[in-house]
């Protein structure tokens, strides 16, 4: 069980005791099932160990024109790129678990929240923690893999590889790209840079001209998202891995595609290989690299004729 399924079953458990707490107690029938349903998942959730765990946390420190070496930085520069930042890591921890509106109230966005905890020196910067409570389960929180997510993307960005930098965008949606390429912005336009450093793995921007190429490189001209149908043949799916394999229609070529938050069962693909179907992808591509998919839903499988 992941961090994200406990926490699904603890909002089930208390909505049944809600409906359960409007139902009179001699309706004994009509609570019967809800009841028993809430036992089961009492049980399942007593059966899980759960035991805080180390928040993850980052050290984002600037540099440039903002900042007077380790004494300060300008305040309205300062708040005006960490809310850039923190809006940046909320959408991305978001779109790890829904697809997101272009508009609109970001889903759970309590649960992708970072917190300030002390200065970092050197340059001028901060210390971030994970806002939310952890717990202890086999992956990684959210945050820590937006944290991940965003720091790879912005390596991407800097670089000439075209297909890192698809790859670093494919898991994304457009609305956590656009937080991404708005925090980029607030730095170019402060003729700022940053240093991000999360785990055992860090990010830098050198100088201005690694800004600017990393916004031309983020830039929705150069950094294409884009929903399809496309007419596609599935050979199987491996939802362990969040991927699963297609051919487009009238290609013999084996492509990959990740699997999104929104295709639930994802194990019926393995039910319909072979069958071709109009199936919805998020079509990722950088300049001339290869594109990359995501599946956003599970197509609508061709109705099968019984046999007399």
């Amino acid at each position: 069980m992941n961090r994200q399924e406990y926490i699904d079953l603890q909002a089930e458990c208390n909505t049944l005791r809600g409906m359960l707490a409007k139902i009179p107690g001699d309706r004994v029938l009509s609570r019967a099932s809800l009841e028993i349903r809430l036992e089961e998942l009492e049980e399942k959730l007593a059966d899980t160990s759960v035991l805080e765990c180390e928040p993850a946390k980052a050290v984002l420190t600037f540099n440039g024109r903002p900042v007077k070496g380790s004494e300060g930085i300008l305040a309205a520069f300062a708040s005006k790129a960490l809310s850039s930042f923190s809006e940046a890591i909320t959408a991305v921890g978001a779109s790890l678990h829904a697809t997101l509106a272009a508009t609109g109230p970001v889903p759970n966005r309590d649960q992708y929240q970072m917190m300030i905890t002390g200065t970092a020196r050197g340059s001028f910067g901060f210390q971030l923690q994970d806002a939310t409570a952890q717990l202890e389960f086999a992956e990684d929180s959210t945050v820590a893999k937006a944290l991940e997510a965003t720091r790879s993307l912005l390596d991407g960005s800097i670089g000439v590889d075209d297909d890192q930098l698809a790859e670093a965008a494919a898991d994304m949606d457009q609305r956590a790209l656009d937080k991404i390429r708005s925090f980029v912005s607030v730095l170019n336009d402060n003729e700022a840079v940053c240093t991000l450093m999360h785990g055992d793995k860090s990010f830098h921007f050198k100088d201005s001209t690694q800004v600017k190429r990393s916004l031309e490189r983020l830039s929705t001209e150069y950094l294409s998202e884009s929903e399809r149908m496309l007419s596609v043949v599935f050979g199987g799916a491996l939802p362990h891995r969040g991927s699963c394999e297609f051919q487009i229609e009238e290609s013999k070529e084996w492509l990959t595609a990740k699997i999104g938050p929104g295709v639930e069962s994802p194990d019926s693909i393995n039910d319909h290989r072979g069958e071709m179907v109009a199936a919805k992808m998020l079509v990722t591509q950088a300049g001339h690299g290869r594109p990359r998919y995501k599946l956003l839903e599970l197509p609508a499988w061709p109705t099968r004729q019984s046999s007399e």
